[in-house]
C-alpha cells in the first residue's frame, strides 16, 4: 500500500507583483475606454437634438454673428487707423508747405511774411491760445530784428473793444513779442479774456527794425470760431438742463 506523500513547494513571488497587476489592469481599462470614445466619436449621433438641421443652422447663425462681431471691430479700428494716418498726413503736408516757404520763399518783395495765426477758444472757461508764426521773405539776412504785436479785437457789454494780447501774457513784459531770428520765429501764447468779452478778429502787425524797417498787418477772421464755440457752448447747456428735467 502506498503512502501519498506531501511536499512543501516555495514559490518566489515579487513583492511588487500586486502593483503591477492593478496598473496593468488599469492601462488596459483606459485603453478600453478610450477606443469606445473614438469609435463612438467617429460616428454620427443618434440623439435628435445634437443632430437635427435646426440646432446645426442656430449653430452656424452664431458662429456668423461672432465673425461678423469681429469683422466690425476690424473695421473700426482700420478706419480709426486711417483717419489718424490721414491727419498726420495733412498736418505734415503743412508743415512742408511752411518750411518750403521759408526755405523757398516766393518773390512777392516783402521782407517778412506773417502766417495766419492758429487759435483755439474756450468760451466757458473764457480762455484764448494762440500761436503766431512770421518767417523771412525772398531777401536772406543773417538776422532779422524787430517786433510784434497782437490785438484782439471784439465786442464787450456791445460795444466794440480790444485786448492787446501781450498785456494779459504773464510770460510777456512788454506790450509786444521781441523778434530776432533768422528762418523764422514763434509766438505762442495763452491767456484769460475778460468776463463778456467776445472775439471777432486778431491782428498780427510785424515790425522790424533790422535789416531794415518795414511794417506789415494781417488781420484774421475768429468770429466764426467764436460763434462756433458759443453755440457748442450752448447745446450743451440745454443738454444739460433736459436731463435735469
Amino acid at each position: 500500500m502506498k503512502h501519498n506523500q506531501h511536499r512543501t513547494v516555495v514559490k518566489r513571488v515579487h513583492p511588487h507583483e500586486w502593483r503591477w497587476r492593478a496598473g496593468a489592469a488599469a492601462g488596459a481599462l483606459l485603453v478600453a475606454l478610450l477606443v469606445g470614445y473614438l469609435w463612438g466619436a467617429s460616428r454620427p449621433s443618434d440623439m435628435p437634438f445634437f443632430n437635427s438641421p435646426e440646432e446645426r443652422l442656430r449653430d452656424q447663425v452664431t458662429q456668423l454673428n461672432v465673425e461678423r462681431e469681429a469683422d466690425q471691430q476690424t473695421v473700426k479700428a482700420l478706419r480709426e487707423t486711417l483717419s489718424e494716418k490721414v491727419s498726420e498726413l495733412s498736418e505734415m503736408r503743412e508743415m512742408l508747405a511752411l518750411y518750403r516757404g521759408v526755405l523757398l520763399p516766393e518773390e512777392t518783395g516783402d521782407l517778412v511774411v506773417s502766417r495766419a495765426p492758429t487759435i483755439e477758444y474756450d468760451p466757458r472757461s473764457q480762455t484764448l491760445g494762440a500761436v503766431a508764426l512770421v518767417h523771412r521773405g525772398s531777401e536772406d539776412f543773417n538776422e532779422y530784428r524787430g517786433e510784434m504785436t497782437l490785438i484782439l479785437e471784439g465786442v464787450l457789454a456791445g460795444e466794440p473793444h480790444e485786448v492787446n494780447l501781450a498785456m494779459l501774457d504773464s510770460a510777456s513784459e512788454t506790450s509786444v513779442f521781441p523778434l530776432s531770428f533768422r528762418y523764422l520765429q514763434k509766438v505762442q501764447i495763452a491767456i484769460s479774456l475778460p468776463a463778456g468779452f467776445v472775439p471777432e478778429a486778431l491782428v498780427s502787425r510785424v515790425t522790424l527794425m533790422a535789416p531794415r524797417r518795414t511794417t506789415t498787418e494781417r488781420r484774421d477772421a475768429v468770429g466764426g470760431l467764436a460763434t462756433a464755440a458759443l453755440a457748442d457752448l450752448g447745446a450743451e447747456d440745454e443738454a444739460s438742463e433736459s436731463r435735469i428735467r
